[in-house]
């Protein structure tokens, strides 16, 4: 087996790696196998292509493949600078991706939610790939539900928590939506890499992104920590938070 072709689909095992070449064989995350059979468990991953809350440009709702086929050139390497491979001890699966009707916008929130809760009743961690940042919003409601209000560490270029009225479905308010729920709680929450302006900050701890850049990483991953403690954590990154000049095809 270790020689053949597609083990996404053929390996037994969910630990550790296997040699298959870069340009060919099915296209999980990282060559995980493909399975939705959570049995010893430790994170499925899944993608959520929706991208119609996106503000400009569409096309993130191909993210999930995206990822999929750009994680092929380090399934067989050790996380570097680190050294270790983290299948060693952690059992890791590829779920496949949420099923989403785009006929029928109004059911997006509620069947991502369902696809979340019925992931993590197994106590199984999520690893999840969008998809405009909107689908985060019915992603932290189903863990809210589970472990209660969710510390958010989100790195953004933007605070997403502009005004919002409840109902529409905007990648760049959704947040406001889930503190007044009470999904989010703001006094754990921590925001990082904002480089836009909001005159509310609903009460979350802002480290924008010239902070980052004068205190540093260190200083940064203390903050953050502090102001979590122990409670559950839900981590978002917006592909924003990164340089334009070296990501610029965002929505």
């Amino acid at each position: 087996m270790r020689n053949s072709s597609d083990q996404a689909f053929r390996k037994g095992d969910v630990m550790g790696r296997w040699d298959e070449p870069t340009y060919g064989g099915a296209l999980s995350f990282l060559r995980r196998k493909f399975s939705r059979d959570l049995n010893g468990v430790d994170v499925a991953v899944s993608g959520v292509p929706y991208d119609c809350a996106t503000t400009y440009r569409p096309g993130c709702r191909l993210g999930p493949r995206a990822i999929r086929a750009a994680s092929v050139q380090l399934a067989e390497l050790e996380a570097f600078p680190f050294g270790f491979d983290p299948f060693a001890t952690l059992a890791v699966v590829d779920w496949g991706d949420a099923h989403i009707d785009p006929h029928h916008p109004e059911t997006v929130p509620r069947d991502i939610e369902a696809h979340a809760a019925k992931i993590i009743a197994t106590e199984t961690k999520m690893l999840t790939f969008g998809g405009d940042h909107f689908i985060t919003y019915p992603l932290i409601r189903a863990h809210a539900q589970k472990y209660g209000p969710i510390a958010l560490i989100q790195f953004d270029a933007h605070c997403d928590t502009w005004e919002d009225d409840g109902v529409k479905m905007d990648h760049g308010s959704m947040f406001a939506r889930a503190v007044d729920e009470g999904v989010i709680d703001v006094t754990k929450s921590t925001q990082i890499g904002l480089r836009t302006y909001n005159n509310s900050d609903h009460g979350f701890e802002i480290l924008a992104a010239p902070w980052v850049h004068r205190n540093g990483i260190d200083a940064t991953l203390e903050i953050i920590k502090a102001r979590a403690g122990n409670a559950p954590v839900y981590i978002s990154f917006d592909i924003d938070v990164l340089d334009p000049a070296f990501a610029p095809g965002t929505g």
